[in-house]
């Protein structure tokens, strides 16, 4: 008798383990844990890794933006996409950094496989995201780009004065951290030297 408690008694605690476990799991999956993105400064600087960016972007209205015209200093290209919860999560971060550097911020996100400019452009407003630039870009020509390889979701690349790829940082950065400008600033700064 007392071997069959002890079994029930660990069927139900190891029961209510068990759902503990994936009720924890599933809202890291759902994005109800807190997460910090990398830190901007992990971004420094290696050797050149890609051919030249030469993709177009597509904004709202027909307007064309060939990253070609970034030629001459270092940026960063971030890509994410409206069906991408980790970015809906990042963007409002991205969006406040982009702001409180002003209108020359050497940050272009870009949305990738998420439907026009102006689809894009409704769920920013939607979920109350202001500010952000629109651009778009198909996932085929970032591919193509990028060598075919698979990409994950949110994903910034670090690019350098001639359109390479000089470091890559897959999933959000912390947009949001203390010194945030000052450490792209210094990223920036190695990647021109």
């Amino acid at each position: 008798m007392s071997s069959g408690l002890l079994s029930r008694r660990n069927v139900v605690f190891g029961t209510a383990g068990l759902a503990v476990a994936v009720g924890y799991g599933a809202s890291k999956l759902a994005g109800t844990g807190v997460r910090r993105g990398m830190p901007i400064d992990r971004l420094m600087p290696g050797k050149a890794v890609s051919g030249p960016v030469g993709f177009g972007l597509s904004g709202p209205g027909g307007v064309r933006y060939a990253l070609t015209s970034r030629r001459g200093a270092p940026f960063l290209l971030h890509v994410w996409a409206t069906w991408c919860p980790p970015c809906r999560h990042e963007l409002p971060g991205l969006a406040a950094f982009m702001k409180t550097w002003g209108p020359d911020c050497p940050v272009v996100p870009v949305a990738v496989s998420s439907g026009s400019p102006e689809e894009i452009y409704a769920f920013l407003e939607h979920n109350e995201v202001a500010g952000l630039p629109v651009w778009a870009v198909a996932g085929e020509d970032l591919k193509a780009w990028y060598g075919n390889r698979a990409l994950a979701i949110p994903v910034t690349f670090l690019i350098d004065n001639a359109g390479c790829i000089r470091a890559t940082a897959a999933g959000s950065l912390d947009w949001a951290a203390p010194g945030a400008p000052a450490a792209l600033r210094r990223v920036l700064a190695a990647t021109s030297a």
